[in-house]
């Protein structure tokens, strides 16, 4: 039988450890894609590729060598992304609105593109999309990485209709406040009161996206596709 393989785009980020670690632990070949910060795993079966995102020629040239150097790729996460400094709209450089939509949106894209090329017609797929929870109700002073996230969200259901028939499913994990270096800006008083403003009454663990990205891979899900799960602790409630 051949072994599973999962494609991490931003494997370096504490959220896309977990989430390579979980994919290793349940037997997944991992092909793991890092830029500046260098990947250490512990594992036989992951390989890791540097990977500028906001290169486009280099993201067709990586995923053709993960598509040789592993027999079969049955799934995709992408779980890359770069913040807003916080600021009114008016203050937002035009660096930096591209900066966020190449990477957050449209590198998921071209991501997506070239994976679908190489499971299409092969054997049953599946793509996560890691966005954020701000998607929801928004975000201010941050609009322009809301817009970013929220695309994802329009960008999966799309491709749920499109590639349905091709047996690839595609859905999104909308992470709430997570306990990452990325919130390492807020003081340890507004730490808590995030979260007592949660329903759970706790931040969010990198095992807690993890556990949810494994589920939306696994068969357990197999009916499951362009829907958005939050995984927010119930801060964002319908």
């Amino acid at each position: 039988m051949v072994k599973k393989t999962a494609i991490i785009v931003g494997a370096s980020s504490d959220i896309g450890m977990a989430i390579s670690t979980n994919f290793a632990k349940n037997g997944y070949n991992v092909a793991l894609t890092y830029n500046s910060k260098k990947i250490d795993i512990e594992n036989k079966t992951a390989k890791t590729y540097k990977l500028d995102l906001e290169n486009k020629g280099q993201i067709k040239e990586v995923f053709s060598k993960i598509s040789n150097d592993f027999k079969s790729i049955d799934t995709l996460v992408f779980c890359a992304g770069v913040a807003q400094k916080r600021a009114i709209i008016f203050d937002v450089s035009d660096d930096e609105i591209d900066n966020l939509f190449e990477v957050n949106t449209k590198s998921a894209i071209r991501c997506i593109r070239e994976f679908t090329k190489i499971v299409s017609g092969k054997n049953p797929a599946n793509i996560v999309l890691v966005g954020s929870f701000v998607e929801k109700n928004g975000c201010s002073c941050e609009s322009v990485y809301t817009s970013s996230k929220a695309a994802l969200t329009g960008l999966a259901k799309s491709l749920a209709s499109e590639l349905g028939n091709l047996e690839i499913r595609i859905n999104v994990v909308a992470p709430g406040f997570i306990d990452t270096k990325m919130n390492n800006n807020l003081t340890k008083e507004e730490k808590e009161e995030i979260a007592q403003m949660t329903p759970l009454q706790r931040l969010g663990t990198t095992e807690d996206i993890a556990n949810a990205v494994e589920f939306l891979s696994s068969e357990k899900a197999s009916f499951v596709t362009g829907q958005t799960l939050f995984v927010d602790g119930g801060l964002i409630l319908e």
